[in-house]
């Protein structure tokens, strides 16, 4: 079976809105597979789909260009989006006028810096760990969820808001996304 059809075969399952479904089943490449991935990112992370030994058969070596990482060390300056899943570590730094959406899920550790003018959004899943520090005039807003830990540093006049959300597992079904 190929690849997009057995991912949209799954999606289906889990409550993809039509539109969606059908553009999956029609892509013919692992690129394409990823940016669409990348675009239905909140589908994708609160389904757990598709399940990290399937992303780690098909998409290991060429994801990581995309800023999806699975169970690997990082050390990342100014990425726009940054996917960190199984045990990931690392440090991703935003400096300057940069903005970053980070997603860390799974067992993933992962500490981020932000420095000078930077402005980071972090969804903090499952039983991760996202260590912040925030220098300069810097902010970062974390939606925590689930058993997360979310430790930080504030510095001069950063700024860390961390927002509680539902600790119960959320599902997004027939949204569009």
């Amino acid at each position: 079976m190929n690849v997009s059809k057995e991912l949209a075969r799954e999606a289906k399952k889990l409550g993809i809105c039509q539109e969606w479904h059908e553009r999956l089943k029609g892509l013919d490449n692992k690129k394409a597979l990823l940016e669409m991935y990348i675009n239905g990112i909140d589908f994708c992370l609160f389904n757990d789909y598709p399940s990290n030994d399937f992303i780690r058969k098909h998409f290991k070596g060429m994801m990581e260009e995309f800023g999806v990482f699975l169970d690997d060390a990082i050390y990342l300056i100014n990425p726009a989006k940054c996917v960190t899943l199984g045990k990931t570590t690392g440090c991703v730094e935003i400096n300057g006028y940069g903005v970053s959406e980070i997603f860390v899920k799974h067992n993933s550790e992962i500490t981020i810096v932000a420095k000078d003018n930077a402005f980071v959004m972090v969804d903090a899943f499952d039983n991760s760990a996202v260590h912040i520090s925030a220098d300069g005039n810097a902010k970062v807003c974390v939606n925590r969820y689930g058993e997360a830990k979310v430790g930080e540093r504030v510095g001069s006049s950063g700024v860390v808001k961390i927002i509680e959300k539902c600790n119960q597992k959320l599902k997004i079904k027939n949204q569009k996304l």
